[in-house]
Parts: structure tokens; sequence; C-alpha cells
């Protein structure tokens, strides 16, 4: 099943962003949140999606990195282009996942 990031949009809580992905033809919403880390004198950005989202891409890890990656750029104010598909979500392990 194809995979797309429809909208990305900041919350009332600063840094937690509401993602809609579909997933085939069924839309899911997960809350990522940016955190800001200091290590050795540099900052870096952590960014993590809730438990629903580690367990519905446990599978298709690179579809959460994906995920990730393009709230980073939108947290950075650089430009995302929506929607965007960003990869191929392996049939039979989102029944698995309680959503």
């Amino acid at each position: 099943m194809k995979v797309q990031i429809l909208t990305i949009k900041p919350t009332k809580i600063s840094k937690i962003f509401d993602v809609i992905v579909l997933i085939g033809n069924q839309e899911y919403q997960f809350p990522i949140t940016v955190e800001i880390d200091t290590i050795a004198d540099r900052e870096i950005q952590i960014i993590n999606g809730n438990n629903i989202f580690s367990e519905t891409f446990r599978f298709n890890q690179g579809i959460a990195s994906n995920i990730c990656k393009l709230v980073a750029k939108f947290y950075n104010s650089q430009m995302v282009e929506l929607p965007v598909e960003i990869g191929e979500f392996y049939p039979g392990k989102l029944e698995a996942v309680k959503v």
C-alpha cells in the first residue's frame, strides 16, 4: 500500500505537530514531537512519534524515518510540498496494529 503524508500542522502545544498519513485509502493522525537537546555544545533535534506511531511503523522503519525527516524540515521552516508519497507499506503489518 502506498503511504502519503497529507498534512503537517502545528498544534497549540509548542513543538508538537499533527501529521495526517494516508496508508492505502485509510487516514491516520499521529502527534509528532520535536525535542531540542545539547550534546557537546551542539544543539540537536530529536523527532519522535507516540507509541501508536511506533507500533504502526515497527516493521516499516524507513517510512517512520521519512515522516520524521519531513516534520524536521517543517519545524525548521524549510519548504515541504504536501501531499507527498513517502514509501510502500507492507500489507499484513497494519492489521496487527490497533490504531
